[in-house]
């Protein structure tokens, strides 16, 4: 007969595996929500008042379910299409902003720390002709 210790820890780990699939498919279903909420909460802190306007979006699940993501399009102007992109890990947050060629597989992608910041990007795109306040620009 088997001893009482381990069928103990069979149990045990029979339970601690129920409980690590429950909270796994648990985090499956709020994925999505949890990823926009993040993005948009921080895209706020990082960027002002005025990030309450983007529309987040998820880019998919990640194997990892405590990696978040979500994607907010700007606006595509003369072939380069702009987003910013929001990922998070355990601590560690993250917005960048990318710009991608329409029509070539050219892409930058550079880190976003504030609203200037953000602005002097925007500066080295096409898109600064059209949103040049100097210039009367408006999107």
């Amino acid at each position: 007969m088997s001893h009482p210790l381990m069928l103990a820890a069979a149990r045990r780990l029979v339970t601690v595996e129920g409980e690590r699939t429950s909270a796994r498919e648990e985090a499956f279903r709020t994925w999505e929500p949890r990823s926009v909420a993040a993005a948009t909460e921080y895209a706020r802190h990082v960027l002002g008042d005025d990030a309450q306007s983007l529309t987040w979006e998820v880019l998919g699940l990640l194997p990892f379910e405590e990696t978040l993501q979500a994607v907010a399009s700007l606006d595509t102007v003369t072939g380069q299409h702009l987003e910013l992109h929001y990922s998070s890990a355990p601590d560690v947050e993250r917005i960048a902003l990318r710009v991608s060629c329409v029509t070539c597989p050219n892409q930058l992608v550079e880190d976003v720390t504030s609203l200037e910041q953000l602005g002097q990007l925007l500066s080295q795109t096409p898109a600064w002709s059209v949103i040049n306040p100097r210039n009367g620009g408006t999107l």
